[in-house]
């Protein structure tokens, strides 16, 4: 046969694999080393040596065609399987020919191997589409761990660290909501290609695995930004890095009252240091209403 499935752990199907000749490559080998010596070969031999770049053709693009289905098969995670059985179906279908039927010296092996290239590559493609989709997806929430709160090299007074600080997170802010959108469009362009029935359980269990992810990135992009800003606010991170304090305040006594302008606390001017700081954390808690959820529909 041209070809055999291999048991595999990892495909309950099996990988499939090419059946190589050992007899006919031992056969074109040594032909080849017969006519470099001058040595006669049997017409039959010799025969066999004239097809051998067709064989060789043959093979390769079985091999493009086996390693095409194998990748499918391994690379697919089981909540994208359910959406490609059926194309899955037409795979086996289109390489059984190969498995059960045709050998080396069956006639119409060229014609196998051109409609299990075309069924298996536009499968491949597919799965490639599906599997890009969501890696840009992933490129785009890579960006959300870059911190939301950038510090000045320079101390502050809190005012003026709160308005460099709001003109900085609305550009990323607006870049993150654009992200959201980037992504929906990502969700409509596998929609379009795969075609599912949007109602099944298949489709929207693919769904929640793509909000799964987003909220992944949501939630590490929030973590990100919080442990950056809490080593901002350390007094052993910035004794250890040497940095100088971040916000320029003003001590007053009062009497016997140590006053501080603007006050550490929170107060009803909203002006001070909790304040602000809260205000930071507003902005990094505000990344999750910037990205909607993903629709099924």
């Amino acid at each position: 046969m041209l070809l055999y499935r291999e048991p595999t752990p990892i495909a309950e199907e099996g990988f499939v694999r090419v059946n190589f000749d050992p007899t006919l490559e031992r056969l074109l080998r040594e032909v080849k080393y017969l006519q470099i010596l001058d040595i006669g070969v049997p017409e039959r031999a010799t025969l066999l040596f004239e097809k051998a770049d067709i064989y060789r053709t043959q093979t390769g693009r079985l091999e493009i065609i086996t390693s095409m289905y194998n990748d499918i098969l391994k690379i697919l995670l089981p909540v994208e399987k359910p959406l490609l059985q059926k194309r899955i179906e037409a795979m086996d279908k289109a390489l059984m020919d190969g498995i059960e039927k045709l050998s080396w010296n069956s006639a119409g092996i060229d014609s196998f191997i051109a409609s299990a290239h075309s069924t298996v590559s536009q499968i491949d493609e597919l799965v490639k589409k599906m599997k890009d989709n969501v890696l840009k997806m992933g490129e785009m929430m890579d960006q959300w761990k870059t911190p939301l709160f950038e510090r000045r090299p320079k101390t502050m007074t809190p005012e003026d660290l709160e308005s460099a600080h709001g003109a900085a997170v609305m550009a990323r802010l607006d870049e993150i909501k654009s992200h959201g959108k980037d992504i929906q469009k990502l969700v409509k362009d596998t929609t379009e290609n795969i075609k599912p029935d949007k109602k099944s359980q298949q489709w929207l269990s693919y769904v929640d695995y793509l909000n799964s992810l987003v909220i992944e990135g949501i939630t590490e992009g929030i973590n990100a930004s919080l442990n950056y800003l809490s080593d901002q606010i350390s007094i052993k991170y910035n004794k250890l890095h040497g940095n100088s304090p971040m916000f320029d305040i003003k001590l007053d006594l009062d009497e016997n009252n140590v006053c501080f302008e603007p006050s550490i606390q929170c107060n009803s001017r909203e002006n001070g240091i909790r304040d602000i700081l809260q205000k930071i954390v507003n902005d990094f808690i505000s990344l999750a209403v910037l990205i909607p959820r993903l629709d099924a529909s």
